[in-house]
């Protein structure tokens, strides 16, 4: 055998003693093209008030952990608050809230994706059926102080979710996303929820709350005229699944 033969016979050999190929640097394979989204969890805004369940169920009592029955309702969750989905099923998801309690909630009132932001519009905000002002809608506005959650923008507009009806697109410019603002906002939907629910000695608290906290934010003026001055409550939210 001459000199180059045995060498490259050297080589295979050792080619052949080999392991497989390593696998990238930190074991994950690379993505395939056209693969699922990741899996969750994933952030989600509730779009409605509505009830935290222990058991993805109607019914008002359920089996405890030492097998009596307890209430299904862990909590009422409001319109705006933010939860992690965990799980997600036809009608119903399970969700953390944001003092880290899991339960269920029906997935009607659950607003899913990515990128979504809070807003509030400081005067009445014309309303467009879609992205384009020959689409005004001369019979819907939203009213100052309503809590908008914008799911997506195509300039000049935007797309809002409202807590009844479709959503709107309104115009980007009327938005205002400031931390007060928005607050102020929650404020008032939770406000708004109680008394329609009944409950305007609580919702007269939340309006304390309000203006201890934000005096001088202009939203605070127009909740205290609507809940003292007798002015009914935009319609624009249910009370809770029972």
């Amino acid at each position: 055998m001459t000199r180059t033969a045995a060498a490259a016979l050297a080589v295979l050999l050792a080619a052949c003693g080999r392991g497989p190929a390593p696998a990238p640097a930190g074991g994950d394979a690379a993505p395939v093209p056209g693969a699922p989204a990741p899996a969750l969890p994933a952030p989600a805004f509730v779009s409605a008030a509505t009830t935290l369940r222990r058991e993805p169920v109607d019914a008002p009592k359920v089996k405890g952990p030492k097998g009596k029955d307890v209430s299904n309702q862990l909590a009422v969750l409001q319109r705006g608050e933010k939860v992690t989905l965990l799980e997600a099923r036809e009608d119903w998801a399970r969700v953390r809230s944001s003092d880290d309690r899991e339960g269920w909630l029906k997935r009607g009132a659950l607003l899913e994706g990515e990128g979504i932001v809070e807003a509030t519009v400081l005067v009445p905000a014309d309303v467009f059926d879609r992205p384009d002002l020959l689409a005004a809608n001369a019979r819907r506005k939203i009213d100052p102080g309503t809590l908008l959650l914008v799911v997506k923008a195509r300039a000049p507009f935007s797309e809002v979710n409202v807590s009844s009806g479709p959503n709107a697109w309104v115009l980007s410019e009327r938005l205002a996303t400031g931390e007060k603002e928005v607050s102020v906002a929650k404020l008032a939907e939770k406000a708004r929820w109680l008394k329609r629910n009944g409950k305007e000695d609580e919702a007269r608290q939340i309006l304390a709350l309000a203006r201890e906290h934000f005096a001088g934010v202009p939203l605070v003026d127009a909740l205290a005229a609507e809940l003292e001055g007798g002015t009914a409550p935009p319609a624009d939210g249910q009370p809770p699944d029972r």
